[in-house]
């Protein structure tokens, strides 16, 4: 167990779990760094063409995700 919630996640490179402050499906990088590389960025894109993506992060600011808007 770490001080990291989401590294805590079970995964590969991207972890994908509920956000539990908005319900949103929430995609997690594995490592615990601040923000996602362009080419991950580009990689989430083409994984989900249709989804709107939030990228900024509202209240865990070290460890890179986003949050899927599926409708």
């Amino acid at each position: 167990m770490t001080d990291c919630c989401l590294c805590d996640l079970k995964g590969s490179f991207l972890r994908v779990t509920i956000c539990s402050h908005c319900g949103l499906l929430m995609l997690v990088h594995e490592d615990h760094r601040a923000e996602f590389t362009r080419a991950e960025r580009a990689m989430i894109r083409m994984m989900f063409p249709r989804v709107k993506i939030r990228w900024r992060q509202r209240k865990i600011h070290d460890h890179a995700h986003c949050h899927l808007y599926l409708n």
